[in-house]
């Protein structure tokens, strides 16, 4: 089993020896050893920091392994905190291990283990998900939702007024799923973390590319332009971002187009034969209608959200195929 506290700072080292945080996270492993939640033996005691600094009590309990070790730390300890006064924020923390609970604190050096990383954890946390047969290309997909996860969690356990613990359970349960998702290389939509900037949404309105002439020559709003200008750039940014983590190669790209090339040739023949009282711009918008909630699949997987439309929009601007019935004229015009 093991416990752990994280702790961090922004210019320093966060478990100085009168720090707070570093007798609060002993206090309450103390606690839950007498409520019967850990059982010291068979726990490992990890206290995890973003920040070194000089050597003091918690590095020297790091390194206490054997009984006489631990006890002398102990008492370094208490030389060292002799002039800590009640009024201290860290007092309590301090009577409840040192001064009131001396053998459970003992047992808990003896399982105790201190770690010091680098920034925010990021960097460790990646490499130790390399270590578990994990694409490389899936890594950051991995680390960014369980860290979704673990502040979710936390905030609503405490919304609850619970302990602001994770169980290995918990996060084993979490970790199976996603670890499992990663492994079969799902088609991650990259847009949730890198979207396109209203800059570029603003870029595109303000060029016309080739899609965009397509969209307006078949009458549509500036909603529908908008749409279309959006889903061009998320499609965009996830094929590129696929091709080049290998979630797919240029092949199935250009099999997926395929697909959806016939599907539109078929469903404009339909629409020329059952619609024919329709305007050619009616027409074309009930074409691309039926174009954008196409459903179609990558490698077996369902796209994300905007691949679809997106994909169409980047074949008008080739352009391989249009909305409007006489779409090639209207373009060189």
């Amino acid at each position: 089993m093991h416990a752990e506290e994280d702790k961090s700072s922004i210019n320093s080292n966060p478990v100085t020896d009168k720090s707070t945080d570093l007798w609060k996270t002993l206090s309450n492993w103390v606690n839950a050893i007498k409520a019967g939640e850990l059982v010291a033996s068979n726990t490992t005691f990890i206290l995890y920091r973003n920040k070194s600094g000089k050597i003091g009590l918690a590095d020297i309990f790091d390194q206490a392994k054997t009984d006489e070790e631990v006890d002398v730390s102990i008492d370094q300890a208490s030389e060292k905190m002799k002039g800590l006064g009640e009024l201290h924020a860290a007092w309590s923390y301090y009577k409840n291990t040192i001064i009131d609970n001396k053998k459970i604190l003992a047992s808990i050096i003896k399982n105790f283990h201190l770690e010091t990383g680098h920034g925010a954890g990021y960097a460790e946390v990646e490499q130790e998900t390399r270590n578990k047969h994990v694409p490389p290309s899936q890594i950051k997909f991995l680390v960014a939702n369980l860290n979704g996860w673990l502040v979710r969690h936390i905030a609503e356990k405490i919304a609850k007024n619970l302990d602001a613990k994770i169980t290995w359970e918990e996060f084993d349960s979490e970790f199976r799923v996603l670890f499992h998702r990663a492994r079969r290389l799902e088609l991650i939509d990259f847009t949730l973390h890198f979207p396109p900037s209203n800059d570029e949404v603003a870029l595109h309105l303000a060029m016309r590319p080739r899609y965009l002439r397509q969209v307006e020559i078949i009458q549509c709003g500036d909603d529908e332009l908008i749409e279309a200008v959006t889903d061009y750039l998320k499609a965009k940014i996830n094929r590129d971002r696929w091709i080049e983590d290998d979630l797919i190669d240029e092949q199935l790209a250009a099999d997926f187009e395929d697909k959806l090339q016939r599907f539109w040739k078929n469903t404009q023949k339909k629409i020329d034969i059952t619609n024919k009282n329709l305007t050619k711009e009616e027409r074309g918008k009930l074409l691309m209608t039926e174009c954008m909630v196409r459903s179609e699949t990558i490698r077996n997987e369902t796209p994300p959200a905007s691949t679809i439309a997106g994909t169409y929009h980047a074949l008008a601007d080739k352009p391989t195929l249009g909305w409007h019935a006489d779409w090639e004229a209207n373009l060189k015009e």
